[in-house]
């Protein structure tokens, strides 16, 4: 009896070996991600990182008109409308935000078409 209790004993003491080694031991693949983000040489975050830009297309007297475009423009990009704040009687229909000046250089023609104008303005986007 003494004997098939130590058997015992060592299979769980090898069992939790095991378990703790291959199992609950920080895996590899997940290291390298880790050091790199608390790694001292990486890259510090700059307000550059956060500067979004967006193409106001239009600009309409009547708010509907603006709600419309914005509703045929969001079936391809985002968009949003915003009354102007220098003149309250007028709503801007912008389309974006967009990552880099880039990113809208690549898709303008297709912006003007969608937005059924031939010009725009690239302005900073001001959530």
């Amino acid at each position: 009896m003494n004997l098939e209790k130590f058997v015992g004993f060592i299979f769980v003491i090898l069992m939790g070996l095991i378990v703790f080694i291959f199992i609950l031991s920080p895996q590899p693949k997940y290291q390298d991600s880790i050091s790199y983000q608390l790694s001292p040489s990486a890259r510090s975050i700059t307000k550059g990182d956060f500067e979004m830009f967006v193409v106001r297309v239009n600009v309409f007297e009547n708010e509907e008109n603006a709600k419309a475009l914005k509703k045929n423009i969001n079936n391809y990009f985002p968009a949003y409308t915003e009354v102007l704040p220098n003149n309250s009687d007028l709503t801007a229909v912008y389309v974006g935000p967009f990552r880099t000046k880039e990113d809208i250089d690549n898709n303008i023609e297709f912006i003007y078409e969608i937005s059924e104008t031939n010009s725009g303005e690239i302005v900073l986007w001001k959530p």
